[in-house]
C-alpha cells in the first residue's frame, strides 16, 4: 500500500488493516529522504516489508534509499538491458556484494520500454518489473488516459510477455481489478491511501444523502 505521505499513524493503520508491505513513493508524493528511517523502521516494528521507488535513476539517490534499510528499490524509467545490468551492480555495491539482500524492481513505462520488453525479460539483472500504466499512456501521447485502448494493449503486451518468460511482474490496482491481475501471473500489486479514503468515504456521503430530510441541504 502507497501511504501517500510521511505519516507515521498512516503506517499503523494500515498494518492493522492488513496490509503485508508498505510502498514507499518518492517519485509522485512529498516523501523525501528524511522521512524514509521512520517510515520503515515503523514498517518493520510492524512485520511488514517495505519497497521504495525512487524519483530517478541516479546512483548516489539510489544508494541513499538503499542505505535506509529498506527491503527493495524499484526504479522508473529504465528502458534498456543496460539500465538493469546498472541498477543490478548498485544494488550489489550498496549491499557490500550481498544482492539477495534487496529486491530490485525496474520500471517499464514508455513505449520504448514496452518495444524492449522481450530484450529486458530475459535479463536477470533485476528481480521483478513493475509496469507503469500512467507514464505509459504520456509516452503513447495519451497524456494520464490510461483508459485507451492503446495504453491497455501495450501493458497488456508487457504482462503476457514477461508472464511468458517467468519474471515477477506487478501495477497498481484496485479492488475492482486485483483478482483479474492475479489471475494473469501478477506478483506484486499496489493500491493507495487515497483508494481507500474514498471507499470509505463515498459510501457514507451516499448514506447521509439518502437519509436527509427533503428540504434540508
Amino acid at each position: 500500500m502507497n501511504p501517500g505521505g510521511a505519516s507515521l499513524d498512516t503506517v499503523d493503520m494500515l498494518a492493522r488493516a492488513g496490509a503485508c508491505c508498505l510502498f514507499i513513493d518518492c517519485e509522485r508524493t512529498a516523501v523525501g529522504i528524511e522521512s524514509v528511517t521512520g517510515l520503515t523502521r515503523s514498517a518493520h516494528s510492524h512485520g511488514m516489508a517495505v519497497l521504495l521507488r525512487s524519483e530517478s535513476a541516479q546512483p548516489e539517490k539510489l544508494v541513499r534509499y538503499l542505505d535506509r534499510g529498506i527491503d527493495g528499490i524499484v526504479v522508473p524509467h529504465t528502458e534498456t538491458p543496460e539500465d538493469l545490468q546498472a541498477i543490478g551492480e548498485l544494488v550489489s555495491y550498496a549491499t557490500r556484494g550481498h544482492r539477495a539482500q534487496r529486491v530490485a524492481i525496474a520500471q517499464i513505462e514508455s513505449a520504448r520500454a514496452v518495444d524492449q520488453v522481450e530484450v529486458l525479460a530475459r535479463c536477470n539483472h533485476v528481480d521483478g518489473f513493475l509496469i507503469g500504466p500512467n507514464d505509459l499512456s504520456h509516452s503513447l501521447g495519451h497524456a494520464g488516459d490510461t483508459s485507451r485502448p492503446e495504453v491497455a494493449a501495450a501493458v497488456n503486451r508487457a504482462a503476457a510477455e514477461l508472464q511468458r518468460r517467468g519474471r515477477a511482474w506487478g501495477l497498481p490496482a484496485t479492488a475492482a481489478t486485483a483478482r483479474q491481475w492475479v489471475g494473469r501471473g501478477a506478483k506484486f500489486l499496489y493500491g493507495t491511501l487515497d483508494q481507500i479514503v474514498t471507499a470509505g468515504v463515498q459510501p457514507m456521503n451516499a448514506a447521509l444523502a439518502a437519509n436527509q430530510p427533503e428540504g434540508n441541504s
